[in-house]
C-alpha cells in the first residue's frame, strides 16, 4: 500500500476500475476543461506569472529545508497565543492524541476543517473507531464523506461527481447524518450549497 493514503486501493486496481466508468470519465473531462480555462484566464491576468511562480517554489523549498525550525518557531507562538501545540511521531500517535482530547470534553461529535493531513492519517476512521463522529465541513470533503467516498483530487476532493450525482447523495444521505436534504432539491449549485449549508449549520 506504499504511496496511497490508508483506506485507498492501489493506483493500478483503482484505475482499471476507474477507466471502465463512463459516467467518471466524462465528470473528470468536464471539470479539468473547466479548470484549466479558470487557470488560463488568471495567468493571463499576470505579466510576471513565471517569476511569480519560481519566487513561489523557492519560498516553499527554503522552508521545507528548515522546516524543524520553523515547526518550533510555530509552536512558539502558538504556547504564546494560549495555545497548546502536540507532537505526534507518527499518525497512530496523532489520531490517538485527538481522540483523546475530544474524549476529554465528554462529546462524541467533531466538526472539521479540510485537512488532507488528517486524511493521510486516517483520522475520521480513527475517530470512529473511538466512538466519535467526524463532520466534515468543506463542501467537497462533505459530499465525499456523504457519498462513502475517497477524495480524487487534494484542491478538488469531488471532482469526480458531477451535480446530480451530488443531489441524489444528499437526498440518500444527509439525513442519517443529521439535517434531512430539503424536499425537491435540484441539482443547481446554489441550491446544493445551500443545503449542505444547511446541513452542516446544524452541527
Amino acid at each position: 500500500m506504499s504511496g496511497t493514503f490508508m483506506g485507498m486501493p492501489s493506483f493500478p486496481r483503482a484505475a482499471r476500475t476507474a477507466v471502465r466508468d463512463a459516467t467518471l470519465r466524462g465528470n473528470l473531462r468536464h471539470a479539468t476543461r473547466t479548470i484549466r480555462a479558470k487557470r488560463a484566464g488568471a495567468v493571463a491576468e499576470l505579466e510576471d506569472w513565471a517569476q511569480l511562480r519560481e519566487a513561489g517554489k523557492q519560498i516553499k523549498d527554503r522552508t521545507l529545508r528548515h522546516l524543524d525550525r520553523h515547526l518550533v518557531q510555530v509552536e512558539e507562538a502558538v504556547t504564546a497565543a494560549g495555545g497548546t501545540v502536540h507532537w505526534a511521531a507518527d499518525a497512530d500517535e496523532a489520531n490517538r492524541i485527538v481522540a483523546d482530547l475530544v474524549k476529554a470534553t465528554g462529546e462524541s461529535e467533531v466538526v472539521k476543517v479540510k485537512s488532507m493531513a488528517t486524511q493521510e492519517i486516517g483520522l475520521n476512521e480513527a475517530l470512529e473507531k473511538a466512538g466519535i463522529r467526524a463532520y466534515e465541513t468543506d463542501l467537497a470533503e462533505l459530499i465525499v464523506q456523504l457519498g462513502d467516498d475517497l477524495p480524487s483530487h487534494i484542491l478538488v476532493p469531488a471532482i469526480h461527481r458531477n451535480r446530480g450525482e451530488i443531489r441524489d447523495i444528499f437526498r440518500s444521505e444527509m439525513g442519517a447524518w443529521g439535517r434531512p436534504a430539503p424536499e425537491g432539491l435540484t441539482d443547481t449549485p446554489a441550491e446544493l450549497a445551500e443545503a449542505a449549508r444547511l446541513h452542516l449549520r446544524e452541527k
